[in-house]
């Protein structure tokens, strides 16, 4: 008796030990999940800013991946492939920025040598989350604007003048559409930017950060496709679309037979699905909740939620209908204030138009694209991060010496 209880024993250890090695080694299938699953996305689902782990889709594989991905991403562990692209949802919220939810940012990464990465709007909250990323400060140098909306870009100052102070050298280049007047486009804005942050600029006299919290700002079209960057074997293409102005774009990157197209705010829109064509990898297209929820969550009336949602954004119905004309191997519902409330019944409305992948973006929310497949998963970060210092190209002394203290500091200084 003895002997038997000591062999089950035996087998028990073996069995514990045995089998998370062998599933460690073997690649992930279609569909399959990286460390748990949702079966269905409604009320009860557990959210990032709950603690939960888990991407909020049900197909958090499409493809096979040739290499593992642990369950959730951790920020310093996974160099990218030569040929693979990283999206992380910096900012997933509206306008109305929250503690659970930053506003409009995404980062896209890729792994060509230079390792570089771009951001796609900067909205408030932003840069929180990048910190944690333990990506380098000193190459926070590229933006692309979708529009001029405050949650889209207010984060732009902390870009320049904080991220300058803490490492970064080199200028920050801008890229955003043109308006039908030029106090309208994007180099008017930095125009003005530039002059309201005169104080802070000036202020970095004597530090080595003051030449990176200047801005080069470059238009690009609001009423025409057009490539707007071709670099290191990146290339990005801009389009326009429809939200209350002229004056708003999305962006189309390509990178080693991968493609990501990220919409900004718009309206659905053939020219989505012109940016689209030939086949996209990741399509970040933005979604609102339908008029009736968006009425009741933000204490508005029906008629002026309906032009909030269907005259200047795009329900989860539509967006379904988006994602079913694109084609894309995962669509992401993006902009969607997520909550208990909302994350159901806009999943709900979109799978009345369309079955295919879809994820709702959270902050933090990761996918990796390779030709091989397409993974989502949250990621783990450390919010009390420090500054990551990478290379500069802008080297040698500060730009400018320290000013001089006012005579009246020496009197009212407190030294002892």
């Amino acid at each position: 008796m003895k002997r038997r209880l000591k062999l089950m024993m035996i087998c028990m250890v073996v069995s514990l030990f045995a089998t998370p090695l062998g599933a460690a080694d073997a690649p992930a299938k279609e569909g399959e999940a990286l460390g748990g699953s949702l079966a269905k996305i409604d009320k009860l689902t557990k959210l990032a800013y709950e603690g939960g782990t888990v991407p909020l889709t049900t197909t958090p594989v499409v493809g096979t991946p040739n290499r593992k991905y642990d369950s959730t991403f951790k920020p310093g562990a996974e160099p990218l492939a030569p040929d693979e692209i990283r999206v992380t949802i910096l900012g997933s919220g509206d306008p109305f920025v929250k503690r659970g939810q930053a506003s409009a940012s995404v980062l896209i990464e890729v792994g060509n040598e230079q390792h570089d990465f771009f951001f796609f709007d900067l909205g408030s909250g932003a840069l929180a989350n990048f910190d944690g990323l333990q990506l380098p400060v000193t190459s926070t140098t590229k933006v692309f604007l979708t529009h001029l909306h405050a949650d889209h870009m207010g984060e732009l100052p902390t870009l320049l003048g904080s991220l300058a102070k803490s490492g970064r050298r080199d200028p920050v280049e801008v890229w955003g559409p043109a308006g039908e007047t030029k106090e309208l486009g994007t180099l008017a804005f930095a125009q003005h930017l530039g002059a309201a942050m005169t104080w802070d600029y000036l202020s970095m006299n004597g530090h080595p950060g003051q030449s990176g919290s200047r801005l080069i700002p470059t238009e690009v079209p609001y009423d025409k496709p057009a490539t707007v960057y071709e670099r290191n074997g990146v290339k990005i293409s801009s389009f326009p679309v429809i939200h209350i102005l002229n004056g708003a774009v999305g962006y189309r990157l390509d990178y080693k037979g991968s493609s990501v197209v990220f919409t900004g705010d718009t309206r659905p829109s053939k020219t989505t699905l012109e940016a689209c064509r030939g086949g996209v990898d990741l399509l970040i297209h933005e979604t609102f909740p339908s008029a009736g929820v968006f009425a009741k969550k933000a204490s508005v009336t029906e008629e002026h939620a309906n032009k909030v949602v269907n005259e200047s954004h795009t329900s989860p119905a539509m967006a379904g209908k988006v994602f079913k004309r694109a084609g894309a191997r995962m669509s992401v519902m993006w902009h969607l204030a997520v909550d208990h409330e909302t994350v159901g019944p806009a999943y709900q409305e979109m799978r009345s138009q369309y079955d295919g992948p879809v994820t709702i973006a959270q902050d933090l929310t990761v996918f990796n694209i390779t030709r091989s497949a397409v993974v989502v998963r949250q990621a783990i970060i450390d919010p009390v991060a420090w500054p990551v210092i990478g290379k500069s190209n802008v080297s040698g002394p500060p730009l400018s010496k320290p000013h001089n203290p006012p005579e009246w500091w020496a009197a009212a200084l407190i030294t002892d």
